[in-house]
């Protein structure tokens, strides 16, 4: 049969016929019974994988406003930590003042109940 050379090689053409034939045999077999399983599993894996963006997406969208709630939320704490700081010093300080007032009121009270014995036991 035809036999003939190519790049230097040897090719008989039966047996390239041949080959051909069982490539094509091949290819036929695969697209038949695996290249259809294989694309819709690749498919769902491509919708597995489209799904889990979507879902990473929301999560960090929510992980974001979450984040922005509790830094609002941690700012009106401090912001009302002042406050209440400032109305107790506040409150403090008028305890103090109103303890300083009494304490003169007393001891302004005992020094004229001094002068008044002392006048008394004088005479």
């Amino acid at each position: 049969m035809g036999d003939f050379e190519i790049f230097g090689i040897p090719v008989s053409l039966g047996t390239m016929v041949y080959q051909a034939v069982l490539f094509t045999i091949l290819v036929f077999l695969l697209k038949r019974f695996f290249f259809t399983k294989l694309v819709n599993a690749m498919e769902k894996r491509q919708q597995t994988i489209d799904n889990q963006l979507q879902i990473a997406e929301k999560t960090r969208m929510d992980a974001e406003r979450l984040l922005y709630d509790q830094q609002a939320a941690a700012a009106k704490a401090r912001l009302e930590a002042k406050e209440l700081m400032l109305k107790t010093q506040q409150q403090a300080d008028a305890i103090l003042q109103d303890a300083r007032k009494d304490a003169n009121k007393i001891r302004s009270q005992a020094r004229e109940d001094l002068k008044s014995r002392r006048s008394v036991s004088q005479k």
